[in-house]
């Protein structure tokens, strides 16, 4: 591979994988060259992906992604601590979920500490 890349699913995308791909969640390429897969590092394991399922950037974001879930999706996280609501914000470094109070235009996460502009044109 010439260069680094990054992926992340398109918003309307919901490929089986194992693990599970989270939306909005900026992935590291590992192997560009499998024709019509990419394989991804997610946490501690490569998966292979259909690369129409992915938008595929040379350089790593920066931008907090908007993650939209339709009143339709089932959210897991629903009653528990962990729900964030139908729209959140995911950190392009970490990955962490974040909440979002209104519309910001910056905000950190607080788990890396990556302060950032927050994307509302590319939802995820």
């Amino acid at each position: 591979m010439s260069k680094p890349s990054w992926a992340r699913l398109y918003s309307t995308a919901r490929p089986f994988t194992n693990p599970r791909l989270r939306q909005g969640v900026w992935y590291d390429v590992v192997d560009p060259n499998l024709g019509e897969r990419v394989v991804v590092q997610v946490r501690d394991r490569r998966v292979a992906v259909h690369r129409r399922y992915l938008e595929i950037r040379d350089k790593r974001p920066t931008r907090f992604t908007v993650v939209y879930l339709a009143t339709n999706t089932p959210n897991p996280a629903a009653g528990t601590a962990r729900d964030l609501g139908r729209m959140y914000a995911v950190c392009p470094m970490c990955g962490v979920r974040v909440r979002l109070f209104g519309e910001p235009q910056t905000i950190e996460c607080k788990d890396c500490g990556h302060k950032g502009e927050v994307a509302w044109w590319e939802t995820g």
